[in-house]
């Protein structure tokens, strides 16, 4: 059974270590230069990175996890407006990511409802979030759940650029 419950600072290592790996499995094969996926991986996913962004009182963190093995998580920030948005009070869908094992399983739609959940009980208008363009499966997945692009625009990651839909949904 597939529990989910909200993060905190003791859950860091595992979003952290979740984190790494989850990008990996996901995006790493885009990356010609290795080493520029492993900076970022080193960077982005740092533990006291993580412990700091937990503690923020504008994000929340949830945990997925399977007979105690932590195998997903998201993060919803508050308060955080994008150029492509209008709204009032708009939120951002930052992360779900699980591992790829656990694609089918329900988790992503799982952990989308407790982001819509807690954005609604903190009056967000419109939530948003960035897709990576060539990631088809994620962006006909946010598309089901009445997410319209709304923008696009571009993500550097060492030598690499991608390209990003802004993807947005009225609560």
């Amino acid at each position: 059974m597939i529990d989910i419950r909200r993060a905190t600072i003791d859950d860091a290592r595992h979003v952290s270590n979740l984190g790494a790996i989850t990008f990996d499995q996901s995006f790493g094969h885009l990356f010609h230069d290795k080493q520029g996926l492993k900076n970022y991986l080193e960077t982005t996913f740092d533990l006291q990175k993580i412990q700091s962004s937990i503690q923020k009182s504008s994000n929340v963190y949830w945990l997925a996890v399977d007979n105690d093995i932590p195998v997903g998580y998201s993060k919803l920030q508050l308060n955080s407006p994008s150029e492509f948005v209008k709204g009032n009070n708009v939120c951002k869908l930052q992360k779900i990511y699980f591992l790829n094992s656990y694609v089918g399983k329900g988790i992503g739609s799982r952990l989308q409802q407790l982001v819509f959940d807690e954005a609604k009980i903190n009056n967000c208008d419109y939530l948003w979030l960035s897709a990576l363009k060539d990631n088809k499966a994620a962006v006909r997945f946010y598309e089901r759940n009445n997410y319209n692009i709304a923008g696009e625009h571009p993500f550097i990651i060492g030598k690499q650029k991608f390209d990003f839909w802004v993807m947005s949904k009225e609560l």
